[in-house]
C-alpha cells in the first residue's frame, strides 16, 4: 500500500499530516457535519495506507470532531443546542482566566502592540482580506495564550473552540459577525490595558453570547450541512498546519 513505512519517526509525521489535513477541512466548514470519512477513499486521495487515516481519525474523535458510525466507520461530528451551550459556557469561564491572566502578565508595551493588532483585525474584516485575517487572529490568540502560561486551560480553549467554530465560520465571506468580532477584540486589548478588569468580563460574556446566538441560529436553520456530490474531494494531504484561527 502507499504510505507503508518501516521508520517510526516517519509514521507517525505521516498520521501528523493526514490530521492536519483533516482537522483543516472539518474547521474550515470544506467538510460538513456529518460527511462519511471512507478511510480507503481518504487513504486513496493521500497517498497513504489506511493505518495514518484510521490513526487521524482516532484523534479527531478525541477532538470531538469526528465520531464513529453505530454500523462502523467515521463521519464529522455534529453537534447539539445543548452541547453548544455547553461549549460556550466552559468558553466563557476559560477566556475570562486568560484574558485576566494575561492583563496581569503583560506590559504595556506589550498590550499597546496586542491593540494595535487588533485593531489590524478589524481592518482585514472590513476590507475582506481573509488570510490576514487569519494570520492577525492566530498572533492575537498566541499573545495571550503565551501571557496566560497554563497549557492545560490552552488545551481546553483549543478543543473547544474547534468544536464551535466551524459552524461559526461557515460562511465563505466576511460579514458584519466577523467586524463585530474584530471589534470585541479591540475592546478586550483596551480593557487589559486600562486594567479594568469590569470591562473585561464584560466583553468577554458578549464576545461568547454572539458567538452562541449565531451557533444556534445556524443549528436551527441546518446550515452546518454541506451536501456536495464528492464530499472528500475537498481533502488532499498536507505538511501539519499552523494553529488555525481562533475564529471567534
Amino acid at each position: 500500500m502507499p504510505g507503508d513505512v518501516g521508520d517510526n519517526g516517519q509514521s507517525a509525521s505521516m498520521v501528523d499530516d493526514v490530521y492536519s489535513s483533516l482537522l483543516l477541512a472539518i474547521v474550515e466548514s470544506r467538510l460538513g457535519a456529518g460527511t462519511p470519512l471512507s478511510q480507503n477513499k481518504l487513504a486513496s486521495r493521500m497517498g497513504v495506507s489506511r493505518t495514518p487515516v484510521r490513526e487521524a481519525l482516532l484523534r479527531l474523535e478525541r477532538d470531538g470532531l469526528v465520531q464513529r458510525l453505530p454500523e462502523s466507520g467515521f463521519a464529522v461530528a455534529t453537534i447539539t443546542a445543548d452541547e453548544v451551550n455547553e461549549a460556550c459556557d466552559l468558553l466563557h469561564v476559560l477566556d475570562t482566566y486568560v484574558y485576566r491572566r494575561a492583563a496581569d502578565t503583560l506590559s504595556r508595551a506589550e498590550l499597546d502592540d496586542l491593540l494595535a493588532l487588533a485593531s489590524s483585525l478589524v481592518d482585514s474584516a472590513e476590507s475582506g482580506d481573509a488570510e490576514a485575517w487569519r494570520d492577525a487572529d492566530r498572533r492575537y490568540h498566541a499573545v495571550i495564550m503565551e501571557a496566560a502560561k497554563n497549557r492545560f486551560v490552552a488545551q481546553s480553549l483549543q478543543q473547544t473552540r474547534r468544536r464551535v467554530q466551524r459552524f461559526w465560520l461557515q460562511k465563505r465571506h466576511f460579514d458584519g459577525r466577523l467586524v463585530i468580532c474584530s471589534q470585541d477584540h479591540v475592546a478586550l486589548a483596551q480593557a487589559m490595558l486600562n486594567a479594568d478588569g469590569e470591562v473585561l468580563s464584560q466583553t468577554v460574556h458578549a464576545h461568547i453570547e454572539r458567538l452562541r446566538a449565531s451557533v444556534l441560529a445556524r443549528l436551527e436553520s441546518a446550515a452546518p450541512l454541506l451536501p456536495v456530490a464528492d464530499p472528500l474531494a475537498v481533502v488532499s494531504r498536507q505538511l501539519p498546519m499552523a494553529e488555525t484561527a481562533d475564529g471567534y
